[in-house]
């Protein structure tokens, strides 16, 4: 596997190149789109299959240079609890349904321990474009662990 640099190469991004390597065949045979072109057209025939809405979609988006990436560190650490999430998101101007609503992406396909450290589904239909998530936050019963 090749690495990007910028965000692709942060911890947070464990994994992401997993799908870089997936979609590049798609670049090769079609050069004069964009990474952001093919990237975000993958997401909207994702959620399209995953029985999610039709969002429309044009090409014309612009890769971003190495220098407009974030900087390491700038993605939350799930470890850190609410408090980190808030500290992190509040400094990008996210309100607390933001980031619940955010945070609801988890929903989709499930944790791998080699990436994230966390293992498993958020859901018992992680391949299902679904209001789930939310109704587990609502409706299940939690209990603090370690």
């Amino acid at each position: 596997m090749r690495k990007n640099g910028g965000e692709a190469d942060h911890g947070a991004n464990a994994g992401l190149q997993i799908a870089v390597d997936l979609l590049a065949p798609f670049k090769e045979k079609f050069p004069h789109f964009s990474n952001a072109d093919i990237w975000s057209l993958a997401a909207v025939v994702a959620i399209k299959e995953m029985g999610g809405p039709t969002i429309s979609w044009r090409a014309g988006r612009p890769d971003a240079r190495g220098l407009d990436s974030a900087p390491e560190g700038r993605l939350p650490d799930a470890t850190q609890g609410c408090p980190h999430l808030r500290d992190v998101f509040y400094k990008m101007g996210f309100s607390d349904q933001d980031i619940v609503a955010l945070s609801g992406a988890h929903a989709i396909g499930m944790c791998h321990g080699d990436r994230s450290g966390f293992v498993g589904p958020w859901t018992i239909t992680p391949l299902d474009m679904n209001n789930d998530f939310y109704r587990n936050l609502v409706n299940m019963k939690w209990e603090k662990t370690k």
